[in-house]
């Protein structure tokens, strides 16, 4: 995995899905692997947030802010604070790598919905 040929990607994917504001890849275990913003992230709620996905827990902490999860399937996964309106959405990758997005508040696009345009664009690149 190339991150310097990836941030092009991400800087197209997000001029065409303007509502995303923060991709980061993930190991399994929650490791971060890159960061578009590494101030917003935070190594123990990644750590918790992949533990919540993968072991289909209700909700997970991102941000110091709780997102019930609407989906967490092992492909895709979409989370949404209610408070806040603005979600999560992530995808595992070819590479058995994990992408997770952050959608503004108030995004257009519905969680689950961003959940499977990261997979379309990103499962082959990561």
């Amino acid at each position: 995995m190339d991150i310097e040929q990836l941030i092009p990607e991400f800087n197209a994917f997000q001029q065409e899905f303007p509502d995303f504001d923060l991709f980061i890849i993930l190991a399994s275990d929650g490791e971060v692997l890159y960061s578009s913003n590494p101030e917003k992230v935070n190594p123990e709620e990644t750590r918790s947030l992949m533990h919540a996905w993968l072991k289909r827990e209700s909700a997970c902490m991102f941000g110091q802010k709780r997102y019930p999860i609407l989906s967490w399937e092992p492909l895709q996964f979409a989370a949404r604070n209610v408070k806040g309106k603005d979600a999560l959405v992530g995808t595992i990758t070819q590479s058995s790598y994990y992408l997770l997005a952050h959608l503004k508040a108030g995004a257009e696009l519905a969680p689950a919905i961003g959940a499977i345009q990261l997979n379309r664009k990103f499962w082959k690149l990561i």
